[in-house]
């Protein structure tokens, strides 16, 4: 049981606990700064709720607020803006599989695709799927985009949001493959969710082309069927975009085409909830200490001068 899982168990026992200004010297018990910034990250108050956290290094203006990391506390659905933050992140993140193997989409431009045409896949009068052009503003949304990387890694994970629920496209360019992953379905739910899985297949492929990788399609031909995995499901109904964020982490997509072809058992475990709150504060943790993160000395300066564990337990 790590630090924090402790105190939260000793608590649960002894509510009087929280009355005591210091209990069960946590001060010591949280000295990990990780830990003490993923609990500072979810407990925003008053007027510093809206101030931000984060600003992401480099030419592209991305900045998260500390009231969208209230999100990540258990039992809440998580704020559209920390996913997008950890695509980006893991993009720069130094281990081989980001830097050879897979590109994270940003959400920019698949998600605004997703909203302007809901429910209207196709053109009325082409029958063809909406093309980016027709987003305002695409200029400014491609150039979140990285040309080289998009050219470069065989698989392009998508993470989207739709009707309160995330689920996680994965694209095989090279296979010319598109996985589905999501923590509440092992099939698809509807036909309109299978229109959506060609619908996403051709915005990345347009993505492709942008590029200047080319098509993947054959003449004629304008999507892919996505297909399903049998993965565990979420044992909530909240934790749909930890589900996401945790495959985008750590899934191997290599095996994917196995797995769906019944010839190989995936490596995914069935996550409880215990875990998944874990998770949570990982991820706000990893994103407010990232190196990637303008911010990141301000966060720490502040969470070392404040009474963490009192306004935590008062929160």
């Amino acid at each position: 049981m790590d630090a924090i899982d402790d105190i939260d168990d000793k608590l649960k026992k002894n509510p009087e606990l929280l009355r005591t200004p210091d209990p069960l010297g946590t001060f010591d018990i949280l000295a990990d700064m990780e830990k003490r910034v993923a609990i500072w990250g979810t407990i925003p108050k008053g007027d510093n709720e809206w101030l931000p956290v984060f600003k992401l290094k480099g030419d592209k203006y991305l900045e998260a607020l500390r009231y969208q990391f209230k999100s990540m506390e258990p039992t809440k659905y998580v704020d559209i803006q920390v996913v997008s933050i950890m695509c980006y992140i893991l993009n720069r993140t130094p281990r081989d599989r980001y830097q050879n193997l897979i590109y994270c989409v940003p959400l920019e431009i698949l998600q605004r695709m997703f909203e302007k045409f809901e429910h209207k896949w196709r053109d009325a009068k082409t029958r063809k799927p909406h093309e980016i052009s027709t987003l305002l503003n695409i200029d400014e949304y491609l150039s979140f985009l990285e040309k080289d990387r998009l050219m470069d890694r065989r698989f392009l994970f998508a993470p989207i949001l739709f009707s309160q629920h995330w689920w996680l496209y994965i694209l095989d360019v090279q296979k010319k493959h598109l996985f589905v992953l999501d923590s509440k379905n092992v099939v698809s739910p509807t036909p309109e969710r299978t229109e959506m899985g060609k619908f996403a297949s051709n915005i990345l492929d347009q993505l492709l082309r942008w590029a200047s990788k080319g098509s993947m399609f054959k003449k004629g031909h304008t999507c892919l069927m996505s297909m399903y995995i049998n993965i565990p499901q979420q044992p909530n109904d909240y934790d749909c975009a930890i589900f996401v964020m945790k495959w985008m982490e750590e899934l191997d997509p290599t095996i994917l085409r196995d797995c769906h072809a019944g010839t190989r058992e995936h490596n995914i475990p069935p996550w409880n909830s215990a875990e998944l709150e874990k998770f949570r504060k990982k991820i706000v943790s990893n994103i407010l200490l990232s190196p990637e993160n303008t911010m990141r000395m301000d966060v720490v300066t502040e969470v070392n001068e404040i009474r963490l564990i009192k306004s935590w337990c008062s929160s």
